[in-house]
């Protein structure tokens, strides 16, 4: 294993703070130039560091939906080659409250940093679901249409 426990333990920390911040422009450093990210039930995948980053940023650089709006993380644990935290969100959706209690990110670690991400979403209701299945395929293109924003600015 390429990695030592040190460098798995400060990348993990600093994933944690940022989470903790709610500042996710800050989350680029952690990943690798060739990193993915695959967005699962849909399945759509980013490639490379900007990609991933555009839809990191498009999901809520500093969360603006309200003080409710937050990521919390309920559990995490590490083999020092994979990353899985466990998470619950709550955010307004069309003015919808939302809170949905089963995410799950796995990451994968290389070179001390993150180099393939996988988010898997697992809504606990039916309607939950209904809404999140018309978001999620949404969500490429509003990823697309931030990072074109982002360049042009």
């Amino acid at each position: 294993m390429p990695e030592t426990d040190g460098a798995v333990t400060r990348l993990i920390e600093r994933y944690l703070a940022i989470v903790a911040d709610d500042d996710y422009e800050r989350f680029g450093e952690l990943l690798t130039d060739d990193c993915t990210f695959t967005l699962m039930p849909i399945g759509h995948a980013w490639r490379g560091r900007d990609n991933v980053m555009s839809a990191v940023m498009a999901a809520g650089s500093r969360r603006t939906h309200d003080s409710q709006s937050k990521v919390t993380i309920t559990n995490w644990f590490t083999n020092n080659e994979y990353l899985v935290v466990e998470y619950e969100h709550g955010a307004l959706v069309g003015g919808v409250r939302v809170k949905i209690d089963g995410y799950c990110w796995v990451f994968h670690i290389r070179d001390g940093r993150f180099d393939s991400m996988r988010e898997y979403i697992n809504p606990s209701s039916a309607g939950t679901s209904i809404l999140l299945s018309l978001v999620l395929r949404a969500y490429p293109l509003l990823a697309r249409w931030r990072a074109k924003g982002t360049a042009a600015s």
